[in-house]
């Protein structure tokens, strides 16, 4: 009972904390950080509500005959253009930009980083999608989600890509609060303090292209698939042998991987997961 007590005045103290955030912010900013912190109050009561680990890895069961062998997909016939065009025309390929060099020993968006000559991973990302959208005659979008972090540093980057015959988009992703291990509370309730907030990481993006404008115009654009994956990952790009075999499905690519090699990279088979 105390803990459930507990539990309730952590929930009512957050929701103070809340009010003073948004009345903290400026008008102009108030509908967006309202939308944002309407995911972080589901995520604390998440957090307040459910113990133990978040992954069971002994419920976790094979995918059975869902999934398939890459090497088994059909190969896309390159001579039949207009089929590759009409999907091709149907897709956004975006890519999760949110992140920092620090890991590398570099300052700024990690997509600024050059990585081959003088060719960053967003220069090489926009070449990709050039050269499919020269070769097929197509605008492929390319979207970039990206943070607080990095999102005014790759604004003032994009106008060299004006030439380049790829649309490009931005929008940001949620912002959330860090919040005190002791009192559960904010460390701090000023939007200028950005030490005190933190992108909530690659499945946010759901949320975040929601309540973004560009999932409606894509839509209306006559957009059915996104493909997304990080800015860092030169070798995830558009793939006309999995473009072509989805249709209204939910498709992940992934690797095989031991429970002990979570954190390696280790190859063996590339799968395309249909639901």
């Amino acid at each position: 009972m105390a803990d459930l007590n507990a539990k309730l005045e952590a929930k009512e103290d957050m929701e103070k904390e809340i009010e003073k955030i948004i009345a903290n912010c400026a008008e102009d900013e108030k509908k967006k950080v309202e939308t944002q912190l309407a995911g972080f109050r589901r995520l604390f009561g998440r957090f307040l509500e459910e113990s133990g680990p978040s992954v069971r890895w002994e419920k976790v069961e094979p995918a059975g005959s869902s999934m398939q062998l890459y090497a088994d997909l059909p190969v896309a016939d390159p001579a039949n253009i207009e089929l590759i065009r009409s999907r091709l025309e149907k897709l956004v390929v975006l890519k999760l930009n949110g992140g920092l060099g620090t890991s590398m020993g570099c300052k700024g968006p990690k997509s600024l980083i050059a990585v081959r000559g003088e060719h960053t991973f967003l220069d090489l990302t926009v070449q990709q999608i050039q050269e499919l959208n020269k070769k097929y005659n197509v605008k492929v979008p390319l979207v970039l989600m990206n943070s607080f972090n990095t999102h005014v540093d790759t604004q003032k980057i994009l106008r060299k890509y004006h030439g380049s015959g790829v649309p490009i988009f931005m929008f940001e992703q949620s912002c959330y609060p860090r919040i005190s291990r002791e009192s559960l509370m904010p460390i701090d309730v000023d939007l200028a303090n950005k030490e005190a907030w933190y992108p909530p990481g690659h499945g946010d993006f759901y949320e975040a292209f929601y309540n973004s404008s560009y999932l409606t115009k894509f839509i209306n654009d006559g957009k059915q698939f996104v493909f997304v994956s990080n800015i860092d990952n030169l070798g995830a790009n558009v793939d006309l042998s999995i473009l072509l075999v989805v249709f209204l499905n939910f498709i992940i690519s992934f690797l095989e991987k031991a429970l002990d090699e979570l954190c390696c990279l280790y190859l063996a088979y590339r799968y395309v997961w249909i639901s």
